[in-house]
């Protein structure tokens, strides 16, 4: 986890059109500063507009020229206003604005009220830009039509209103100029340009990198331990013992299961393979790899924690020998340091540029790795908090794919025999688990 001065505060404020993925920016951000260990919130202005106005607000509620309505946006935008500054006046760290913040006159007001009501507090301005018709028509497809506002709406009426909802905003939309004397980023067609001024400071630098590797391309992340070693059945910690039997079986059924996943030779030449470089998960690499007729990457970084001197000794053995680093560790995995090792948080840190590398990533990603580091990946695609690393269930021989979608993420798990090479279906009644980003709720789809 990175340092974070504890007086210094950062809003960061979306600017754009309607379905310009202000709010997928602001979740991605969210999740990806909650996972390095900052306490970060969204205010979403249209979840107050939700909840102060209701959910059948047609396209007329967004023209200017309605008076009454644009008053009543307004209170709900102060609102939420009001709760980010009382946020970050707390425990917070960084806030989110997530709306439209379209005219210069909003900008303004946001400005003003952040500098006059928070001590010590930067604000980044992020414009999403789009003119690319058929990104906007997918992304209203995708999440707009799902949204509360439109679930009692057949779709064709709810892509006709949520359009004519756009020209509303088009109409008085103003882009972000230098005359504003504002910290800003703008992002153009998700990615394809970006454009930034007067932005410095250690952490919006790491935004900045972390925003250059976004994009909106749906595809599969296979998250799975690699196969069984002597020391997983001795129960070693550390160490860089190869495969038993099992863990070989393991690997070769894998294999065959990755084969059926990506049918042809052309699909499986886009895997993007990531491996440690410890003998267990590179072994299991090989073997899957060569079933697959793929390349494959090695990375120290995704290397196993380091458990420093209680390196291949097993919890029994530690417990006698280092009985208050035992201890310490029973109270709290997360910051627990192995002496001349390392802790989740250390780790979290160590493997940052991992999450750059499969969200840059348009192809699916494979990554054959160890139990920690895994905790940490999932975490950051589920939105687990921080604290939750250590006990995430990270089982061996099974495979975790994910597919991340604008609002969240879903997960299928199988569990694959070594021996027979049965798949099985292990989520609860065989479901796929959904995390909506926006509710923060999980739902299911029985398949």
């Amino acid at each position: 986890m990175q340092d974070c001065h504890k007086s210094q505060k950062i809003t960061i404020c979306m600017v754009g059109l309607p379905a310009r993925g202000k709010t997928y920016i602001s979740r991605k951000l969210h999740r990806y500063l909650n996972w390095l260990g900052y306490n970060c919130k969204v205010f979403n202005i249209g979840n107050y507009r939700r909840e102060i106005c209701g959910t059948e607000c047609d396209k007329s509620f967004f023209d200017s020229k309605n008076e009454k309505a644009t008053k009543a946006r307004n209170e709900c935008a102060q609102m939420a206003l009001n709760d980010l500054i009382g946020f970050l006046n707390s425990d917070g760290e960084i806030a989110i604005f997530d709306g439209t913040n379209t005219t210069k006159e909003r900008r303004k007001m946001v400005q003003s009220s952040l500098l006059q009501q928070c001590q010590n507090v930067q604000t980044l301005w992020i414009e999403s830009i789009c003119d690319d018709a058929e990104v906007i028509q997918n992304n209203i497809r995708l999440t707009k039509l799902n949204n509360p506002d439109y679930v009692t709406m057949n779709p064709e009426d709810a892509t006709k209103d949520f359009l004519g909802r756009i020209k509303m905003y088009e109409e008085v939309y103003q882009k972000i100029e230098l005359d504003e004397n504002l910290s800003f980023i703008k992002l153009i067609n998700i990615g394809e340009d970006i454009q930034i001024h007067k932005v410095k400071g250690y952490l919006l630098s790491k935004i900045i990198s972390y925003l250059m590797n976004l994009h909106i391309y749906p595809r599969p992340i296979y998250l799975t331990r690699h196969g069984g070693s002597s020391f997983n059945q001795e129960n070693r910690v550390g160490g860089d013992c190869d495969l038993s039997q099992q863990g070989i079986q393991y690997s070769e059924k894998l294999g065959h299961f990755l084969l059926e996943e990506f049918p042809t030779q052309e699909q499986r030449n886009q895997i993007h393979c990531l491996t440690s470089t410890m003998k267990r998960a590179t072994h299991t690499t090989e073997i899957v790899c060569n079933i697959l007729k793929i390349n494959y990457l090695q990375l120290k970084t995704l290397d196993e924690i380091n458990v420093g001197i209680c390196d291949s000794l097993t919890y029994t053995q530690i417990a006698i020998q280092f009985p208050e680093d035992f201890s310490e560790r029973k109270v709290n995995k997360l910051t627990y340091r192995y002496p001349r090792g390392e802790s989740y948080l250390d780790l979290i840190s160590r493997i940052e540029p991992i999450i750059y590398e499969i969200e840059r990533s348009r192809e699916p990603v494979l990554v054959i790795g160890h139990q920690a580091i895994l905790r940490c990946l999932y975490a950051y695609f589920h939105r687990n908090e921080i604290s939750e690393v250590p006990q995430l269930e990270i089982p061996i021989h099974v495979v975790i794919k994910l597919t991340p979608a604008a609002y969240y993420c879903e997960e299928i798990r199988i569990k694959i025999d070594p021996e027979t090479g049965e798949r099985k279906l292990i989520e609860e009644d065989l479901q796929i688990t959904r995390i909506n980003i926006l509710t923060k709720k999980k739902s299911y789809i029985l398949l």
